[in-house]
């Protein structure tokens, strides 16, 4: 286990006790209030990062965090900016129960080792399940992946203690397969069934996952073209559904590994979802001919495009928001 060394007090105290730590170091009340999420016991879904690679105005990477009873539970994704947004929402490491990766790019999982630290730092006494693809190519699968962040050869090889089954605070790692397109049930974690979908995306093997509850389903699509055989079937009349669209409708690039805005929408509408969230949103910097590509160039196109082909509710992601999994009536 980590010892506490000068220096660390701040990190402890900020991971420990979230939104009061804030208040203290500078976050108004104002800011708080607008990320305050699933305190009231009901089932939320929190957005901690709907940005993507490069330009996102500010926006940390994908990362997602479901509320349940009143605590965080599950964390989907951990891009760079999440252990940021976790302390600013409030959400504390030890109350988590399980991290699920869609795949091993950086903009999905960089801020893994920043929130693994921090649970190690605030004594976290308990085991947490790390679910993400099995290796295939250049690609590690999570197994692996962890071992070289945290194993005794690894870049972070102070913690290899997280590696350790007799130790009180250790990861258990499930690679997932991605041989096959097929739904693959996981486990069940606080009463929510959580199974997995592997997607289309490039070469890199990208899980998409299906959260439900009582009273609630969420997916979320991960990267991916659109394409995917039986995908539709997967996220079938979802409550919300979690889109990654970091193309514009003229997108020129990246067309073969993400999907079109219009071919994501015909997936939302043919899954019959509810709702769809539109996450992972990017941009290039200003000038650069290229960045009519990307979705933050025209967020109102982007949306009027999904809008165009699916008849439910469309919104666009945000950093804090707040999304109540309770059906009304």
């Amino acid at each position: 286990m980590v010892r506490l060394r000068t220096g660390f007090a701040g990190l402890v105290m900020l991971v420990a006790c979230g939104s009061v730590c804030m208040a203290r170091n500078g976050t108004t009340t104002r800011e708080l209030e607008q990320w305050n999420c699933g305190r009231d016991a009901r089932p939320a879904l929190q957005i901690l990062g709907s940005g993507a690679p490069l330009d996102t105005g500010g926006r940390a990477s994908a990362s997602y965090l479901v509320w349940l009873d009143s605590h965080p539970r599950l964390l989907i994704d951990v891009g760079a900016g999440a252990a940021v947004n976790l302390a600013r929402a409030g959400a504390d490491i030890r109350d988590l129960d399980a991290v699920l990766i869609s795949h091993i790019h950086p903009d999905h999982v960089s801020d893994l080792p920043a929130l693994l630290w921090s649970a190690d730092v605030v004594e976290r006494a308990r085991p947490l399940l790390i679910a993400g693809p099995a290796g295939r190519g250049e690609f590690p699968g999570i197994s692996q992946y962890l071992e070289r962040l945290f194993g005794p050869q690894g870049a972070y090889p102070f913690m290899d203690d997280i590696m350790k089954s007799n130790a009180a605070f250790h990861l258990l790692a499930m690679p997932i397969a991605v041989g096959r397109f097929r739904r693959i049930p996981l486990t069940n974690v606080d009463g929510v069934r959580i199974s997995a979908f592997p997607v289309e995306h490039g070469k890199a093997p990208t899980i998409a996952y299906r959260l439900e509850g009582a009273g609630f389903s969420i997916v979320f699509a991960a990267d991916q073209t659109g394409a995917t055989p039986g995908f539709a079937g997967f996220a079938a009349n979802a409550d919300v559904l979690v889109l990654h669209t970091a193309l514009s409708p003229h997108a020129v690039t990246f067309a073969s590994v993400i999907g079109l805005p219009r071919n994501l929408g015909e997936l939302a509408a043919k899954a019959h979802a509810k709702s769809v969230v539109l996450s992972h949103l990017m941009g290039f910097p200003p000038g650069d001919p290229r960045a009519a590509s990307f979705s933050l160039h025209d967020p109102a196109a982007l949306k009027a495009t999904i809008e165009s082909v699916f008849p439910g509710r469309v919104t666009l992601a945000a950093d804090g928001e707040c999304i109540s999994l309770a059906r009304s009536g």
